[in-house]
């Protein structure tokens, strides 16, 4: 499979997760209990769901390796982080955020594929050398 098959497939897991967050903190979609109208859900919704949309316009757009590094610890951290608070919500674990998980998965996977392989050269570059 192509580098950038890999990179615009993860931008599409990137960009749906976005959607889901951008929609729990308007509160279309419903994670805990007493959610309604919560300022807290709406800056949390926000803030992922702006974290994950500008990682779908990077893989979209750039293929820089320490990028993908970054983003795979990040889903690492996210991943632990739902874990983390789950013993503190009501329910423990819900619809969204499993499924957010399960989208979640592929997305690391793709990131640590993009940062152990190296990046195909730039085709300038190989326009470039040809030349000289």
């Amino acid at each position: 499979m192509q580098r950038r098959t890999i990179r615009y497939v993860a931008a599409g897991l990137a960009a749906a997760m976005a959607v889901i967050y951008f929609l729990i903190g308007l509160g279309v979609l419903k994670v805990v209990d007493g959610q309604a109208g919560d300022p807290s859900m709406l800056t949390f919704g926000a803030s992922a769901g702006a974290m994950f949309g500008l990682g779908a316009i990077l893989l979209a757009e750039l293929d820089r390796r320490w990028l993908w590094i970054a983003g795979a610890v990040l889903q690492v951290l996210v991943f632990a982080a739902y874990i983390g608070v789950a013993a503190d919500r009501s329910p423990a674990f819900e619809t969204w955020g499993i499924v957010l998980r399960i989208i979640q998965v592929p997305l690391f996977a793709a990131l640590v594929w993009l940062a152990l392989r190296p990046a195909d050269a730039h085709p300038d570059a190989l326009v470039h050398l040809r030349r000289h």
